[in-house]
């Protein structure tokens, strides 16, 4: 249970604890590790890889706004990257715009499915520019994980088809380009 607590801040843990008592019996297949991100001056610890099956839409609408948005941001880290992609899609539609909703958002945006990468665009561009500044103030080694891997990706699959390197062409640049241009402002 504990490795569930922590992969959300802790004032949400009775939340939590909701959330795994509605999830299906297998639930507990997680890879091993998990990616650490400071927010809101805590530290969590987002899982990996979910293996588990999807929770029934009649017991997703007994939970709270608040469950439901956990529920959804442990959904988009399942191994199925259209599950994943269902689940952001619902996170977009209710997410309230805290720092650890932007975390599990931001985390899977730096994965290599492009067409999940395209939904997280105008997400983020319209997120509050205030939770967009803490968020890549509260763990630079973070941001500068996730930057790390977009160009990885970008190298990987895209670069040989001419795509070039710009916010224009690739998402994920566009992505880091609206959280770095949010924490210059109050930089200035």
């Amino acid at each position: 249970m504990n490795r569930w607590i922590t992969a959300f801040p802790k004032r949400y843990e009775q939340d939590v604890r909701v959330v795994k008592a509605c999830l299906p019996f297998g639930w507990t297949r997680l890879s091993p590790g998990a990616i650490e991100v400071n927010i809101e001056q805590e530290h969590i610890q987002i899982p990996m890889r979910l293996y588990l099956s999807e929770i029934d839409s009649e017991r997703i609408k007994q939970l709270t706004s608040t469950q439901q948005t956990i529920l959804y941001c442990l959904y988009t880290r399942h191994h199925d990257g259209h599950v994943r992609e269902q689940y952001l899609q619902q996170l977009l539609k209710n997410y309230p715009h805290d720092g650890w909703v932007l975390a599990y958002i931001i985390e899977l945006a730096s994965e290599y499915v492009r067409d999940i990468v395209d939904i997280i665009v105008p997400a983020i561009e319209q997120w509050d520019p205030e939770v967009k500044r803490r968020f890549v103030e509260d763990d630079p080694a973070y941001m500068k994980r996730i930057e790390d891997r977009m160009i990885s990706y970008w190298n990987a699959y895209y670069r040989s088809s001419g795509e070039r390197r710009s916010e224009a062409n690739y998402p994920g640049f566009r992505i880091i380009e609206s959280l770095r241009e949010d924490a210059s402002v109050e930089e200035v």
